[in-house]
């Protein structure tokens, strides 16, 4: 019995022993595995971790990359909405400017006529005059010449002159024209001597000596008759000119020169007389050099009156008078040789012809035979 015990134990010993062998061998085994798969886990965990970090460094230059976008975004959004508010501006400015473009298209060829009807009164060149004669007979001036003047065609010329010349010496002044602009090749230019219509003179309330020329051409014009002529005649002298009138009775002339103040040798001045205790003193002015206004009163109150004084000072009485061409023409220079170097006259025109001249001598000569 006590044999069989210590066998059992023996063999129980044994098998313990085995079995601990057993379970140390698979211990091992299991542990061998498991090691290797530890290693291959921290080799996967290390990999990982590797592209954990490189992600992480993905991430932080995305987030950075993301920021910039943002802050450019925001700049683009403000530059965006700065651009709309330009766009915005800007197109009520093309709206306004189209708008503008319609009118100035509607406008242009009014403006462009207007400008072509100035360039054709500049006095360059003298070919325009006859075109502008034609134009020069406006109502204004029929109401002057018939109403106040009370002027007919059978009045008889000295008092149309004298009628005539005078209403101008004490209705109007002298004044130099403006600087207009006008259109020639497409191109706009300013020139001063400007050729005005009669009406536009009167409304002015003067104008140069072409602008009283042709005014006193035209009102001569509304009242003439049978044998009576007129002409606007052009003095020059260097670049200098000056314009005045030719009344022609038959083969004889008077020059009216409203702007020189000047008739058939006699200058048309406004006498005042002013007295110093016992002594009375003369005074002679320009009548066109005085605003209308004031030689009314003047001469209503008696403070002044028109006079005629030859160049030698003696009152002319009869100054409106037709001379042989020559003479009307030696005398009127002669009035503008103070002022101008060797004047000649240079050019002759009514409302159907205009001639030039390159010598005094060569217009008498032409006056002779039309006569």
């Amino acid at each position: 019995m006590s044999g069989i015990i210590m066998n059992w134990s023996t063999i129980t010993a044994s098998t313990i022993a085995c079995i601990l062998a057993v379970l140390l061998l698979f211990s091992c085994f299991q542990y061998s595995i498991l090691s290797s798969e530890y290693m291959n886990l921290r080799d996967g965990y290390h990999d990982l971790k590797d592209k954990y970090e490189d992600l992480q460094d993905d991430y932080r230059e995305a987030v950075s990359r993301l920021k910039t976008i943002s802050e450019q975004n925001i700049e683009l959004r403000e530059n965006y909405s700065k651009l709309a508010e330009s766009y915005k501006r800007l197109k009520l400015q093309y709206d306004d400017l189209r708008s503008k473009y319609f009118e100035i298209n509607i406008t242009l060829p009014k403006v462009e006529e207007k400008l072509k009807e100035i360039s054709d009164r500049i006095l360059i060149p003298s070919d325009r005059v006859p075109d502008m004669l034609k134009q020069a007979s406006p109502a204004m001036v029929k109401d002057v010449v018939y109403g106040e003047l009370e002027l007919k065609a059978e009045t008889t010329p000295e008092i149309k002159a004298k009628k005539i010349l005078e209403w101008i010496m004490l209705n109007l002044q002298y004044s130099d024209d403006d600087f207009h602009q006008y259109l020639t090749d497409n191109r706009l230019e300013s020139y001063q001597d400007f050729l005005s219509l009669p009406n536009e003179t009167l409304a002015r309330g003067g104008g140069d000596c072409e602008d009283l020329a042709t005014l006193v051409y035209t009102m001569l014009k509304t009242v003439l008759k049978r044998g009576e002529q007129i002409y606007i005649i052009e003095i020059s002298s260097g670049g200098a000119r000056h314009a005045g009138v030719i009344y022609k009775l038959e083969d004889k002339l008077m020059i009216l020169d409203p702007a020189g103040g000047y008739v058939t040798n006699a200058r048309i001045l406004l006498e005042m007389s002013v007295k110093k205790g016992l002594k009375e003193y003369k005074i002679w002015l320009s009548p066109l050099a005085i605003r209308r206004e004031w030689k009314k009163f003047l001469i209503e109150k008696e403070f002044a009156k028109l006079i005629y004084m030859k160049p030698s000072g003696i009152e002319e009485g009869e100054a409106y008078k037709f001379l042989e061409a020559e003479d009307a023409v030696t005398l009127w220079l002669n009035h503008w040789r103070k002022e101008m170097i060797h004047p000649s006259i240079s050019m002759v025109a009514n409302d159907t012809f205009v001639k030039t001249f390159t010598s005094t001598q060569e217009f008498l000569d032409w006056m002779e035979k039309s006569s």
